[in-house]
């Protein structure tokens, strides 16, 4: 509470600014010695009461509530004299004297004058507090009302009672714009900016193009908030889509905490009135553009054109590249298709999502026909995802590409682990056949493979040759039997696959340094110490 003290008598004036300030000590108390230098001071700093006396020198008392009447001045006056006149007090309260003391002021007296001072302020700050909120429910509603008329009328839902109050806004009887603005939180507090706010940014400053009304559209929707605006002004010409293009520009800057800000501009209506439902919808069409990120957040309506092209991409040579372990090709394969799908941007956005599902899905099917169910799992999850979540071109090559690298990780792991199984097959096989005659033909086609294929397979998986595998598996044989004495070398060569005894022993010893015989007949520490 901020109080001023009046009195031409210093004794008088110190007392009573002692006394206030003791029995309000967070009082801010103030001192003047006449009507005009109180003048001053109440003009800087608007005190809460003034306890002034009536008789001083240069401007009484009541010359001096007087002049607070006429300047407007609104503030609680209790006078102070030693004059316990009637027509005093009388001559006081028509001037709007708050309340009157005598001379000498006891201090219950102050004491009580200060708490209904106090009381009533603190009243009408709660009344002064109703008011301006009331007002603000009135204008809110008041605001509310007319967005939702506008609403109905770009719709075209319009009750005739509604057509009747829209027929009465004469500036929609001229030309104009319909512009279609959303902003998207791109995962940022959704809090950062209200959308009275955004509304608020959208209509002063496309009202520089001329008069403009903002409303927002379904308020806030999957972090996106959506507004329209329309805007009367002349025929848009290129100066004037330059200057669009410039506000949009400032305005995304302003905006570029609360997220991405893009706009469809629809097409000039020579009568808002009439044409600015279609308007709305084109506009509508125009901002789906702004997919791809060449438009720089605005779109034309009028710059649309079809866009039908196929996207030229061959998805079993996609598989095959998963398969051989070329992603890179995989990518850029897909990327180059989708670049010439988009189009230079003027393709749907909604044909570019199309397509990224159909190569997913297509690519899945053919991934589980080759037994590659993980895999084919993994490239459906992004499928989901590009339904779900992109809302950009860069967005659907990102979770394309990503998508594509999780199946071809998981393909690749997976094949390492099926081309581990078949090395170890191929040598249980070996050594369940060694008897017979092994060829790297007879064994491909055993496995499937091709001979070729199956001979560069098995020596980059095990650094050995296919020969050189069943040679191994023979002479590991041949010393089992060798060390038993029990067979005879011809028996051994034969139970080896070996039918020459003599080629049989040309080979043990080039592969051991030693022949069947001298090994047979080695001393078993002998034979140890060669193992």
């Amino acid at each position: 509470m901020k109080i001023i003290v009046v009195d031409d008598e210093p004794r008088h004036l110190r007392g009573m600014v002692g006394l206030i300030r003791e029995l309000r000590p967070n009082a801010q108390v103030m001192a003047a010695k006449d009507g005009i230098a109180a003048l001053e001071q109440i003009r800087a700093d608007c005190p809460d009461a003034v306890l002034t006396d009536i008789r001083m020198p240069r401007m009484d008392g009541l010359a001096f509530l007087e002049q607070l009447k006429e300047e407007g001045i609104s503030t609680k006056v209790i006078m102070v004299s030693a004059y316990n006149l009637f027509e005093y007090a009388q001559t006081a309260v028509r001037h709007g004297a708050y309340d009157y003391l005598l001379k000498p002021v006891g201090i219950e007296n102050v004491k009580h004058l200060l708490d209904r001072i106090e009381l009533q302020l603190n009243s009408e700050s709660h009344q002064r507090k109703v008011k301006e909120e009331m007002k603000h429910q009135l204008v809110r509603a008041s605001s509310a009302y007319r967005s939702r008329l506008y609403l109905s009328w770009l719709n075209g839902s319009l009750t005739p009672s509604e057509q009747a109050e829209m027929d009465k806004e004469a500036w929609l009887q001229g030309g104009g714009l319909i512009i279609y603005s959303e902003l998207n939180n791109e995962g940022k507090d959704v809090e950062t900016t209200s959308g009275l706010a955004f509304a608020q940014c959208l209509e002063q400053s496309w009202s520089r193009l001329g008069e403009a009304m903002t409303v927002l559209h379904n308020g806030i929707q999957d972090r996106r908030m959506h507004a329209i605006t329309v805007v009367s002004t002349a025929p848009v010409t290129r100066e004037a889509k330059q200057q669009i293009c410039q506000l949009a520009d400032s305005l995304s800057r302003e905006m570029s905490a609360a997220g991405r800000l893009v706009h469809g501009i629809g097409p000039y209506c020579e009568q808002l009135a009439i044409g600015a439902p279609q308007a709305y919808r084109a506009a509508q069409k125009a901002n789906e553009q702004n997919f791809f990120e060449r438009w720089e957040g605005v779109f034309f309506y009028d710059e649309l054109r079809s866009s039908h092209r196929p996207v030229p991409i061959d998805t079993d040579k996609l598989v095959q590249a998963l398969l051989s372990q070329e992603i890179q090709i995989v990518v850029d394969q897909c990327k180059s298709a989708f670049e010439q799908l988009a189009d230079d941007g003027y393709a749907a956005p909604a044909l570019m999502k199309e397509q990224a599902l159909l190569l997913l899905m297509s690519m899945k099917s053919t991934l589980r026909e080759l037994g590659e169910r993980q895999v084919s799992g993994q490239l459906a999850q992004g499928a989901a995802v590009l339904v779900q979540e992109c809302d950009s071109y860069a967005k659907l090559l990102e979770l394309l590409e990503a998508s594509l690298q999780e199946a071809h990780s998981t393909l690749a792991q997976t094949q390492q682990d099926k081309h581990e199984i078949v090395v170890a097959n191929c040598l249980r096989w070996i050594e369940d056949n060694m008897k017979e005659e092994l060829t790297l033909e007879r064994a491909a086609a055993h496995f499937f493979f091709n001979p070729s294929y199956f001979s560069t397979f098995i020596k980059n998986k095990t650094g050995r040759t296919f020969s050189e595998h069943v040679t191994a598996v023979r002479m590991r044989r041949a010393k089992e039997l060798l060390a038993d004495h029990r067979l005879r070398i011809y028996d051994i060569s034969a139970e080896c696959g070996y039918q020459d005894t003599k080629y049989f022993c040309r080979v043990f010893k080039k592969y051991y340094g030693i022949s069947p015989e001298a090994y047979k007949h080695t001393s078993l520490p002998e034979r140890n110490s060669k193992r």
